[in-house]
């Protein structure tokens, strides 16, 4: 039976005061190999390695290990799912969320 290993990668939610910054460490991994999800309030991210040693090459050492990644990470209540953006870059998804427009702060002009 060849059961899939999964790897929970860093991941670092940050708030903004009109926004959310989720960052989640992906090293070794593409774009075309992740898969982001959105249900509910809960965001998931799976991905797959793909690597395989340059023709030639037979690995003797390894320090870093390309595996697969998964997480699931439960918004606040004042994220708006249908704003979420994702960007995958040097090895750090970064994913942007929008608070919703009534949770965020209003200036009310005085009559």
């Amino acid at each position: 039976m060849n059961e899939e290993k999964f790897v929970v990668p860093a991941a670092t939610l940050a708030e903004q005061p009109n926004a959310y910054e989720l960052k989640v460490e992906v090293p070794g991994i593409a774009k075309e190999d992740a898969e982001l999800h959105m249900d509910g309030k809960t965001l998931s991210l799976k991905t797959k390695a793909k690597f395989q040693n340059p023709a030639g090459f037979r690995q003797v050492a390894a320090e870093f290990e390309h595996c697969n990644y998964a997480i699931s990470i439960d918004l606040p209540e004042m994220a708006d799912p249908a704003t979420l953006t994702a960007k995958l870059e040097n090895g750090v998804l970064t994913v942007a969320i929008k608070k919703r427009a009534e949770s965020q702060p209003q200036k009310i002009e005085i009559l």
